[in-house]
Parts: structure tokens; C-alpha cells; sequence
């Protein structure tokens, strides 16, 4: 169940068995998990550590805390804590049980637009892996993404199947790579030349994300555009106050600190 020789941190191996309990239906919706302290004997762990493991799924919405109540598997619901953490569409949708299907339209290496250029800091004979996808849940297009990634930090990329592998899982386990943060942006369009993929008109409201992001180490590696189809989903976030030391950065004149995102 849980392997001490693996480098992979324990918190993270104890949510993947979870999440393999409530893909396989073992725990189905709204079932209660033990108490902490013997959920922690079972895995043999501390609560602190996994009390990490719950809160990261509570996080990609999998898993939701009631106070005095305790843990339980989420209904699955329209809803994406994209605003959140930077967690990606393939682990969020693998996370809420529904069944999806990925598609890879095209992928190759491309020189790359120079704003993309730009925002990875890249050196002017430096080229990018390029992949164009279409996700589709439960036989309906909800998602297409146009991936850039600095091939020179990870050639394994061109040899990954990508209909079954998700391009944050091969950066991390075939390159060897720690991803640390991102920036991510969300606007309202128009769905435009991407409505034959979405199966909409051109004219109809979609979500559009733009991101950069970023190795552990702070070097830009990966920028994607992201346009996901309008009324199949909501966008969440959780906010707490900010403090006066945060308001003095949104101050004008002032630059915005770029956070690592938790892992």
C-alpha cells in the first residue's frame, strides 16, 4: 500500500490509494472515511501526514470536510478549483470519478510564437514541444489545450503517448523535473475558431486560461492555452482575507511577488 522505498512523498502516496478507492467505487459517493487517528494507524503514518493527503483531495475536490462531522467522498459536480492550486484539468477530472477521454490533435516541435518565446526566457536556437488536445467528458467536448514546453528540459516528451499520460505527469516522472508554481489568467470569449472542436457555434461564451509555468527551481518551462466549453462547468476558489502587507503589493507602481503554489 505504502512503499517507504519510493521517493514519492507519503502524503502523495496515501491520495492516490484513496483515489484509486473512489475510482474503483470501494468508497462510493458521500461515503464517510474512518476517523483520522485510524485512518493513520491503517496507512501507518502520522495524522499530520495524513491529514496533507486529505486536505490535497479536498483541494481537487474529491474529498469534502464537514466540521464535526468528518471526511467523505464528494458528489462529482460541474465545479473545478482551477482558481486554486495549480492542479490540472486531467487531475481533476480523474479525481471526480466522470468518465473522460483525451484526443491529441497534433504534436511536434515548433520554433513557437514570440510572446510564448518571451514569457519562457528562451535562447534564440532553443525549440518547443508543441501539443494541441481536445478532452471530451462523457462523449462531450469540454476542453482544448495548446501546450508549448522547453524540449531541451525534457526530450522524453516527443515519445509519450498522450491520449493516456498526462503532460504534468510525464514532465515530472520521465524528465525527472519538479514543478513548483504557475501563473494562470481567466477570461470571457468567444468560442471563435475553436467552436467545431467545442461542438458550439463561434459565437458562443467560453472560459479562456492562459499560464506559465514554472519549475521548483523558478525557470519558466510550459506556457498553454486553454479554452473550455461555456455552461458545462463553474470555476472555484476559496479566499481568505488579505493582509495589510499583501494590499500594499496591489498598491499601483508596485510588482505583484510571484507565490510558489503548494505542491
Amino acid at each position: 500500500m505504502i512503499d517507504r522505498a519510493d521517493p514519492t512523498p507519503l502524503y502523495k502516496q496515501i491520495a492516490e490509494v484513496i483515489r484509486q478507492r473512489v475510482r474503483s467505487g470501494q468508497w462510493p459517493r458521500h461515503y464517510k472515511l474512518k476517523a483520522e487517528d485510524k485512518l493513520a494507524a491503517e496507512f501507518g503514518v502520522s495524522r499530520g501526514t495524513l491529514r496533507q493527503a486529505l486536505q490535497s483531495l479536498v483541494e481537487e475536490g474529491l474529498l469534502t470536510q464537514v466540521q464535526g462531522r468528518g471526511t467523505f467522498v464528494s458528489a462529482p459536480s460541474g465545479d473545478l478549483p482551477l482558481a486554486q492550486r495549480l492542479v490540472t484539468m486531467y487531475e481533476i477530472l480523474a479525481a471526480s470519478g466522470r468518465d473522460f477521454v483525451t484526443e491529441v490533435l497534433e504534436q511536434k516541435i515548433v520554433r513557437g510564437p514570440d510572446k510564448i518565446r518571451t514569457l519562457l526566457d528562451l535562447p534564440e536556437d532553443e525549440q518547443l514541444f508543441y501539443i494541441h488536445r481536445r478532452r471530451l467528458v462523457e462523449g462531450e467536448p469540454l476542453v482544448v489545450m495548446e501546450n508549448y514546453v522547453r524540449i531541451t528540459l525534457c526530450p522524453e516528451l516527443a515519445k509519450v503517448d498522450f491520449t493516456s499520460v498526462p503532460l504534468f505527469n510525464a514532465i515530472e516522472n520521465r524528465c525527472g523535473l519538479e514543478i513548483g508554481w504557475g501563473q494562470r489568467a481567466f477570461a470571457a470569449t468567444t468560442a471563435g475558431t475553436k467552436a467545431e472542436l467545442l461542438r458550439t457555434e463561434a459565437s458562443e461564451p467560453v472560459l479562456y486560461l492562459e499560464q506559465v509555468s514554472y519549475l521548483a527551481n523558478g525557470e519558466p518551462f510550459e506556457y498553454s492555452d486553454v479554452w473550455v466549453r461555456g455552461g458545462k462547468l463553474r470555476i472555484t476558489t476559496v479566499l481568505s482575507r488579505a493582509t495589510p502587507n499583501q494590499m500594499r503589493e496591489l498598491k499601483p507602481g508596485r510588482s505583484k511577488r510571484k507565490a510558489p503554489a503548494p505542491d
